[in-house]
């Protein structure tokens, strides 16, 4: 309850000294879901979201480093959660 799975088919990784991050989205704003470095990412990738709370959307941008504690740029994806 109140969580979600992702899964992900061929996903390109991130260029070197980059992630993805996920960013679940509510009425506060977005609030990290996690990251995913090229090590991460394989033919198929899965990716857990425990706690959804009241979020409306999911997304992804591509962030330098380990990941940013706000989104750098705009969301490259973004799935509308119900």
């Amino acid at each position: 309850r109140n969580a979600g799975v992702l899964v992900m088919n061929n996903v390109a990784p991130p260029p070197p000294g980059s992630v993805y991050q996920m960013w679940l989205i509510d009425h506060a704003g977005p609030h990290s879901a996690g990251v995913m470095n090229d090590k991460a990412i394989g033919p198929s990738t899965t990716a857990v979201l425990p706690d959804l709370g009241s979020s409306t959307t999911l997304a992804f941008t591509l962030e330098q480093g380990t990941g940013s504690t706000q989104p750098t740029s705009a969301p490259f994806a973004q799935l509308t959660l119900s």
